[in-house]
């Protein structure tokens, strides 16, 4: 594979890439000056070619042009360079999966010790807002919920830190149902299901590579600040509203989404994952399981 933009006299080598793309950027400033140039496929490497008479020409562009390059701020983007931490999301999947199971053996009174009953969260079980995350309807309800909190889980993760992600998770979820249990304060309603803290998920994404983007001055425009949130709230949309007819709290999901949305914003605007230590990362790890248990300690004890 090359390409080949008019050449007339012996080409050699200018410059040497790993990609194709970053071969062409290169080839656009050779193109810029109003100069011919090949690009060739050689083994695994990408190599441009120039006339030899404006090889120093271009050489000297080329030069500069990796100068500013390298100077330019870079884009800190969704995912940070760095391993998911698959221990944290295995420990994630397990809680849920066991706390499904534990719902089966204890029978209906355990679901209506921790659902998110709207009145008695607003009369002060505020325990509700989390033990109700940990339940769900039946074996595909959380086998869809561990399947996109997860995902998205593997994305704030390695943003936030593994401690603070999953805090920031189960408190996007808790104050989504408190904040939907106010929205239907003048009704009966109750809800169960993670997903409220899935698509806050969703939404400390959003929120994070918002403010990203805002502080980066070279991405600062109109566009590039509407893709994280069209594409937020296309996934909102697609996977938080449903077909009609069913059993879904669309509420919920966008009470969770809207708190994770100014989480994130807040995460990277305070650099929380930079300013903690590995000791409080894991403090807030163990505070996220904590919760939980006292919660449910809470809920059964009545």
């Amino acid at each position: 594979m090359s390409e080949e933009i008019e050449p007339g006299l012996p080409m050699i080598e200018a410059g040497r890439y790993a990609n194709l793309p970053a071969a062409r950027e290169r080839g656009l400033v050779v193109a810029a000056l109003g100069l011919p140039y090949e690009i060739k496929r050689e083994a695994r490497m990408w190599v441009l070619l120039v006339e030899e008479q404006s090889f120093e020409t271009v050489r000297q562009e080329l030069a500069a042009f990796e100068s500013e390059e390298s100077e330019r701020p870079q884009s800190r983007g969704l995912l940070p360079a760095g391993k998911v931490p698959t221990l944290s999301l295995f420990l994630g999947g397990w809680v849920l999966g066991s706390s499904f199971l534990v719902q089966q053996l204890a029978g209906r009174r355990w679901l209506e010790q921790g659902s998110a009953e709207g009145q008695a969260i607003l009369h002060g079980e505020w325990w509700r807002t989390i033990t109700a995350l940990t339940l769900h309807a039946d074996g595909p309800h959380v086998i869809a919920n561990l399947a996109t909190g997860l995902l998205f889980a593997a994305f704030v993760i390695p943003r936030l830190g593994g401690g603070l992600g999953w805090l920031a998770i189960l408190f996007s979820g808790a104050l989504g149902n408190a904040l939907n249990a106010w929205t239907y304060r003048n009704d009966s309603h109750d809800s169960i299901g993670a997903s409220t803290a899935c698509f806050g998920a969703l939404g400390i994404l959003v929120g994070a590579e918002l403010f990203a983007r805002w502080s980066e001055p070279h991405q600062r425009n109109t566009w590039q600040l509407i893709l994280p949130i069209g594409a937020g709230l296309g996934l909102l949309a697609y996977l938080g509203v449903g077909e009609e007819g069913k059993n879904i709290d669309y509420m919920a999901h966008g009470w969770g989404f809207a708190v994770g949305l100014v989480e994130g914003i807040v995460a990277v605007a305070l650099s929380l994952k930079a300013r903690l230590s590995p000791a409080a990362q894991r403090a807030a790890g163990f505070a996220t399981l904590a919760l939980v248990v006292v919660c449910w300690a809470l809920a059964v004890r009545r």
